[in-house]
C-alpha cells in the first residue's frame, strides 16, 4: 500500500534498472555490428598469407584454406543480412546473445578447419584463439568466454588425438624439405595443450574482468552525461519559467509554458495547478497538461480532500501507486487515465499558499528525491509567476475601470458644455440684444474656460480609447503627403488669425508608413495644435519629411514658440504636465502623453528639442510600409 511521504521519496528502482539495461545493450549492438565489419577482412587476410606463404615456399594445402576464406565470406554475408534486425530489436538482450553466439560457433568452426589443414597441434593458427576469447568477452557473459575457452582447449585436444590416432587425414606444414609434424611426438603435443589451455583460461579470465571494469566505467560515464543532460533540461525549464514572469503578464499564458515545460522536461504523463480560492476553502484546477479535458476548472472542497488540506499546510505527497481513493477527490478519473504515480507540492509565496503544484505518471514509483528537490524549486518560480500574472491583471483591470469611468464622465460632461457654447455664442453674437463692453468681456472669459473644458474632455475620451485593453487599431499603408494636406486646411484659419508661417516640406517621393491612418493624423493634429498655441503672432509653425535609415520615416514638426523649460523636460509626456511658462493658454496637459502612446503603439520613436524662448522640436520616426495592403 503506497504512504505519503515527508520531505521525500521512494528511489526510481525500476527505472534505473530500465536505464543500465538501455546503455549495456545499446553498447552490445555497437559491437556486434562492429565484429562483423571486422570479419569482412577475415578472407582477404586468408587469400593474401596464402599467397606469401606459397611465394617464400611453404607448403601446405593451399586450395584448402583458400576454401575456408569463401565460407567465412558467404557466412559474415549472411549474418550481414540479419545484423539488420538488431536496428529494430536492439533492446533484445536474447537476440543478440543468441546472434553473438552464432557468430562464434561458425568462427570456431572455420578455426578447426584452418588448424587441421595447416598442421594441427603445430599450426601457426592455433593461438587465433585468443581473439575469439577476447571477442566473446566483450560480447557475452563472463560463463560463455569460459564456456568458449573450454571448447577451444577440449577441441584442440580432439584434433591431437584424432590426427595421433589416425582417425582423421593428417597435414603438415613444410619449408625448404623440412616438416613441423608432431604426431609422433604425444609428449611435445602434451606440453603444447596445456600451455594453449592454461594460456586461452588465462586470457579468458583477465579479458572478463577488463570487461568488466569497462562495462562499470561505460555505466558510469553514460549515467553521468544523462545525468548533466537532465540537469541541463530541468536549468532550461527554470530558465524558461523565469522569462515567462518577467515576459508573459496574463495568468493563462504563464500556466500554459509553465505546465507544458514540465510535462516535458520531467517526461511525466501530465502537470496541474490548483489555485487556492480566497477564502481558503477550495481548489480549483487553473491549468492542465496531459489530463483529460474534464478536469479543467473543477474544484476541490478541501473538507472533503484530507490529502490536499495536508498539502496546502506545507506538506508534500509522493506516492507510487494512486489506489487509496479517499485520498483523491477525483481518484475514478485518475485511475481512467491509467495513472499510477503522483507528486503534489504547494505553491508558496512569502509563506504564503496559493495552490497546489501537481505530477502524473503512468509508471509506477516513478518519483524519487532527486524530481522532488527539482520540483519544489520548479513550484517556488511557478508561484511567483502567478503571483506576478493576477497582480498585472488585477492592475489591468483597474486601469480598464479608469477608462470606463473617464468616458463616462466625459460623455456626460460633453453634452451639457456643448449647449453652453451654443448658447453662448447666441448671446455673443447679439441674437438676445446688445450688450455693454464689461459683459461682452466677462463673456469672452467664459466661453474660454467652456472651450477649455470641451478640449480636457475631448483628449480625456482620446487618452481612454488610447489605454484600452484591445485599441481598435487598423494597420496598413498610410499616405502621409494626404494627411498633411488635411492638416493644412485644418488649421489654416487659426494659422491665419496669428500671422504664423506654416512651412511644410514633403518630398515627391516619400515612402508610405505603417500604421492606423486616424491615430497618425489626430497625432500630427495634437502636435501642430500645440505648436500653434504656444507660438505667439508672427511666428513659424513647419512640418518636414524625409525617408530616415533603417526602414524609417523621419518628420520633423517645430515652432518658435515659447519652448519648455529645461529643468522640466523629463516630465513632458506624462498625464496632466504643463509647463511652468504656459498657465495663460488653455490646455489640458493630455495632448503630448497621447502622441506618445501613438509612436509606441506604432514601433516608433520620439525626441524632443526645445529652449525656453526659442521654440520647440519634435522629431518622430516610424516604420516603413512594407507591402501592405491599403
Amino acid at each position: 500500500m503506497a504512504q505519503p511521504i515527508k520531505g521525500t521519496g521512494a528511489i526510481n528502482f525500476p527505472a534505473e534498472l530500465h536505464k543500465r539495461k538501455r546503455i549495456i545493450l545499446g553498447e552490445l549492438k555497437e559491437r556486434t555490428l562492429w565484429f562483423i565489419k571486422l570479419r569482412w577482412w577475415v578472407p582477404i587476410c586468408i587469400a593474401i598469407g596464402t599467397g606469401l606463404a606459397r611465394w617464400i615456399g611453404v607448403e601446405f594445402k593451399a586450395s584448402a584454406l583458400l576454401g575456408v576464406a569463401c565460407f567465412i565470406l558467404a557466412y559474415n554475408i549472411v549474418f550481414y543480412f540479419l545484423s539488420r534486425r538488431i536496428e529494430a530489436e536492439a533492446y533484445r538482450k536474447e537476440y543478440i546473445e543468441r546472434f553473438t553466439y552464432w557468430q562464434v560457433g561458425f568462427d570456431y568452426g572455420t578455426m578447426f578447419l584452418l588448424i587441421h589443414f595447416t598442421g594441427g597441434i603445430a599450426s601457426p593458427f592455433i593461438f587465433f584463439f585468443i581473439f575469439h576469447i577476447t571477442f566473446s568477452a566483450i560480447f557475452l557473459p563472463p560463463r560463455s568466454t569460459y564456456s568458449f575457452a573450454a571448447i577451444a582447449a577440449v577441441g584442440m585436444g580432439l584434433i591431437a588425438v584424432a590426427g595421433y590416432l589416425g582417425w582423421i587425414p593428417h597435414h603438415v606444414l613444410s619449408f625448404e624439405g623440412r616438416s613441423i609434424d608432431l604426431s609422433g611426438r604425444p609428449f611435445h603435443m602434451l606440453v603444447i595443450l596445456s600451455f594453449f589451455a592454461g594460456f586461452v583460461f588465462i586470457t579468458a579470465l583477465s579479458t572478463t574482468a577488463v570487461m568488466r571494469m569497462l562495462e562499470k566505467r561505460i555505466l558510469d560515464l553514460a549515467e553521468l552525461t544523462e545525468a548533466v543532460t537532465e540537469l541541463n533540461d530541468k536549468l532550461n525549464t527554470l530558465y524558461t519559467l523565469t522569462q515567462a514572469i518577467l515576459s508573459k503578464q496574463h495568468l493563462e499564458q504563464v500556466l500554459q509554458i509553465a505546465t507544458s515545460e514540465l510535462t516535458r522536461v520531467m517526461e511525466v504523463q501530465a502537470i496541474s495547478v490548483k489555485l487556492l480560492s480566497e477564502d481558503g476553502k477550495f481548489l480549483r484546477y487553473a491549468a492542465a497538461d496531459g489530463l483529460p479535458p474534464g478536469f479543467m476548472n473543477r474544484v476541490v472542497e478541501l473538507e472533503r480532500s484530507p490529502l490536499n488540506r495536508r498539502v496546502i499546510e506545507g506538506e508534500p505527497f509522493v506516492t507510487g501507486h494512486v489506489t487509496q481513493r479517499e485520498w483523491f477527490q477525483f481518484g475514478e478519473d485518475l485511475s481512467a487515465a491509467h495513472l499510477q504515480s503522483v507528486q503534489f507540492v504547494p505553491l508558496v509565496v512569502e509563506s504564503r499558499v496559493i495552490g497546489i503544484l501537481g505530477a502524473y505518471s503512468s509508471r509506477p514509483e516513478r518519483f524519487g528525491q532527486d524530481e522532488l528537490n527539482f520540483f519544489r524549486q520548479a513550484a517556488g518560480l511557478v508561484a511567483i509567476a502567478i503571483e506576478n500574472a493576477q497582480a498585472y491583471e488585477a492592475i489591468e483591470n483597474l486601469i480598464q475601470e479608469r477608462s470606463r469611468f473617464m468616458n463616462r464622465v466625459a460623455h456626460n460632461l460633453r453634452a451639457p458644455l456643448a449647449a453652453m457654447a451654443s448658447m453662448l455664442e447666441v448671446i455673443r453674437d447679439g441674437y438676445l440684444g446688445e450688450m455693454n463692453e464689461t459683459s461682452r468681456n466677462y463673456l469672452n472669459r467664459i466661453d474660454r474656460r467652456v472651450q477649455g473644458m470641451l478640449l480636457m474632455i475631448h483628449e480625456l475620451m482620446t487618452l481612454a480609447k488610447s489605454q484600452s485593453k484591445r485599441p481598435q487599431m487598423e494597420v496598413k499603408a498610410v499616405n502621409l503627403r494626404s494627411i498633411v494636406s488635411r492638416i493644412q486646411q485644418n488649421f489654416q484659419e487659426e494659422v491665419g488669425k496669428k500671422r504664423l508661417a506654416f512651412e511644410v516640406a514633403i518630398p515627391e517621393d516619400l515612402p508610405e508608413v505603417k500604421g492606423d491612418p486616424e491615430m497618425i493624423e489626430q497625432m500630427f493634429e495634437n502636435l501642430i495644435s500645440n505648436a500653434i498655441k504656444y507660438t505667439p503672432e508672427d511666428g513659424r509653425v513647419g512640418m518636414t519629411f524625409w525617408p530616415g535609415g533603417s526602414g524609417m520615416v523621419r518628420m520633423v514638426i517645430s515652432d518658435s514658440g515659447m519652448g519648455i523649460p529645461k529643468n522640466e523636460m523629463s516630465r513632458l509626456f506624462t498625464q496632466f504636465f504643463r509647463a511652468s511658462n504656459v498657465q495663460d493658454v488653455i490646455g489640458t496637459g493630455l495632448g503630448l502623453t497621447i502622441v506618445k502612446e501613438i509612436v509606441d503603439k506604432h514601433g516608433g520613436q520620439i525626441q524632443v528639442e526645445s529652449e525656453e524662448g526659442l521654440g520647440t522640436t519634435f522629431i518622430i520616426h516610424l516604420p516603413v510600409a512594407d507591402k501592405i495592403k491599403k
